[in-house]
């Protein structure tokens, strides 16, 4: 359903294929929690019509999360980066080694005790400078190295 194989081409050999890890949406499914609780609080001890709000919340927010983590795909092959999102429709791109410019990553305190992190892909010719975002990358320092040892 939400496979890249389609994307690659006869030539291409898949070196790295990963998706964000669910330590990542650590912070998220928290605060979803918390609101959860302090809508629940406010029914119980201040509005009684406020419970088909959590509920709502919590039907929306985590079926999301989740689906956004399943579709979300990166990939390194012998000859370029490639990334594809989407839950109804499909984000893919691609940039050839020769045209990345940079290569970063990014890791808070959560994410270093994790091994996780954000690697950002810049590229030659992009508009704002940057062209990829990987969110949520096990072992981040491992796959930019990965990248930059195919870069000229």
């Amino acid at each position: 359903m939400w496979g890249i194989e389609r994307h690659i081409q006869d030539e291409e050999t898949i070196e790295y294929l990963g998706t964000p890890k669910w330590i990542g949406y650590l912070k998220v499914f928290i605060l979803a929690f918390v609101g959860i609780f302090a809508i629940t609080f406010l029914e119980i001890f201040i509005l009684k019509s406020l419970m088909i709000w959590s509920t709502i919340v919590l039907l929306m927010i985590f079926p999301i999360i989740i689906f956004t983590k399943l579709s979300t795909k990166y990939i390194i092959t012998n000859k370029r980066v490639a990334g594809r999102n989407g839950i109804l429709s499909e984000d893919f791109k691609s940039a050839t080694f020769k045209h990345i410019t940079s290569v970063r990553t990014k890791q808070g305190m959560i994410g270093k005790m994790f091994n996780v992190g954000n690697i950002t892909i810049d590229t030659a010719g992009a508009g704002d400078g940057v062209d990829f975002v990987w969110k949520h990358v096990e072992n981040p320092v491992k796959i930019q190295n990965l990248i930059e040892k195919h870069i000229d």
